[in-house]
């Protein structure tokens, strides 16, 4: 005979949301557990967002002391992989035992193992069998499994940020923010790097020109990126590996010590016996309403990189529907329709960042919208350390005269995206933005210049 152990609420994934949703239901009283078959604490603060912020900053410090190097600067500022990574460490290594702990002080019940749902409130996890009045689904997302001969040579996105050296030749398939921001690192490593893309463009979330404007700098500096092309097969040769890749009718082999998965990721809904349930799910995660509660079992919720929610899969998104949750699960409030523009950024050097409306979308609605672009590469923000890389495409709403995109190409985009999402958010017209005193000169204070 198996144990039941009943609680008020069972957590699958321990990231953002969540936590968040732990912690609240525990303050009000909750029986609580977690449950996560990876380190707690999730994705983002240790194999994410977090730690390729402290890879990319540092490299970015080293880039600008290159271009800078006699013109105010002499001597040398090699990157060491190894230093780095022991720095990036002392951000991620305290945080599964730091997370567990609040947890268990909390009186918060931590399983570490593999959720499987036996029935609608049921769940099994090392041998010993759950049950909750409700449950969050909030397990994340995983690298998609590509059809080819050899995937298991792969590594994945959170391996890269292990690894001890950081190998002379990698090979990394999809063209998406994970391939551009570790290509962006390791060439300044002085790298061989390659990026295979089976698409016609890289970065297909983005504005074509601003993405062109970063592969053509991207191959200036030495990354091979092949696009509309297949890869085949990944043979490992000794310590090595053969890549196999398929351009039109042409195949071709590539040398490389590592080959990175950064070909997307599939939300984690797969293999926790879901059909064993009443729960609604498809390809994109667990089909949910605005509440982020099922569609079809209301005492399950899902939020984060693993429901079906129509939000772009990024941590600020997977914390507002942890909100959604907390305020409809434990305070029963309705929760109105999701309506924030999403801004994403692709950290390299420089990065891309976009908001808003479209160009393609102002493109076919040509009476409703116009379009201002501009070359930021001989803006005075960018020559103080000679970076002549710059581009900028802002849509306005003709008749309000307000910004309603921005699609960025810039040396400080990850910060200037923010200022245009607030300018979108709060619909200030463009005179205010052009008329504003800004602290110059700063990045902020080029705004008005993109906007002539």
């Amino acid at each position: 005979m198996i144990f039941m152990h009943k609680l008020d609420l069972i957590v699958i994934g321990s990231g953002v949301s969540g936590h968040s949703t732990a912690s609240a239901a525990r303050k009000k009283g909750w029986t609580v557990a977690v449950i996560d078959d990876k380190p707690f604490g999730g994705t983002c603060p240790q194999w994410g967002c977090d730690p390729k912020k402290v890879l990319i900053e540092t490299v970015k410090i080293q880039d600008a002391f290159e271009r800078m190097k006699g013109f105010g600067l002499t001597g040398d500022a090699q990157l060491d992989w190894s230093k780095l990574r022991e720095h990036k460490e002392t951000f991620t290594k305290p945080i599964p035992e730091s997370t567990v702990e609040e947890f268990e002080n909390d009186g918060i019940e931590v399983y570490q193992g593999h959720a499987q749902f036996i029935d609608d409130h049921t769940i099994e996890v090392n041998g010993e069998r759950l049950q909750a009045a409700y449950i969050l689904i909030a397990s994340g997302a995983s690298p998609t499994k590509l059809p080819i001969d050899g995937y298991e040579n792969l590594i994945s996105s959170d391996a890269f940020f292990e690894l001890d050296d950081l190998p002379q030749e990698l090979v990394l398939i999809g063209g998406g923010y994970i391939s551009f921001e570790f290509a962006h690192i390791a060439v300044r490593f002085n790298r061989k790097v390659t990026i295979i893309h089976r698409g016609e463009r890289p970065l297909e979330g983005f504005d074509e020109d601003v993405v062109n404007h970063l592969v053509d700098y991207s191959k200036k500096l030495g990354i091979d990126i092949r696009t509309n092309t297949e890869l085949e097969a990944v043979e490992q040769q000794g310590n090595a590996f053969t890549v196999s890749i398929r351009s039109e009718n042409n195949i071709e082999q590539l040398s490389a010590d590592i080959v990175i998965h950064g070909a997307g990721r599939a939300p984690n809904v797969q293999d926790m016996g879901l059909d064993q349930t009443s729960i609604s799910y498809s390809k994109k995660g667990i089909k949910v309403d605005k509440n982020q509660q099922s569609i079809s079992a209301p005492h399950i919720y899902a939020a984060g990189d693993c429901a079906d929610d129509g939000k772009l899969p990024l941590t600020p998104l997977a914390t507002e529907s942890g909100s959604r949750v907390i305020n409809h699960m434990l305070e029963g409030k309705q929760q109105d329709d999701f309506n924030h523009i999403q801004p994403s950024v692709v950290y390299t050097i420089p990065g891309i960042a976009s908001v808003g409306v479209s160009a393609d979308e102002a493109l076919k609605s040509q009476d409703k919208y116009s379009v201002i672009e501009q070359d930021l590469s001989s803006f005075f923000t960018n020559k103080t350390t000679r970076l002549e890389e710059g581009y900028s495409k802002i849509i306005l709403n003709k008749e309000k005269q307000t910004i309603v995109g921005a699609h960025l190409y810039a040396a400080h985009a990850e910060h200037l995206i923010n200022v245009f999402t607030l300018a979108i958010e709060m619909e200030a017209p463009v005179k205010i933005l052009q008329s504003l005193l800004w602290a110059y000169p700063t990045a902020d204070s080029d705004i008005p210049s993109m906007l002539q």
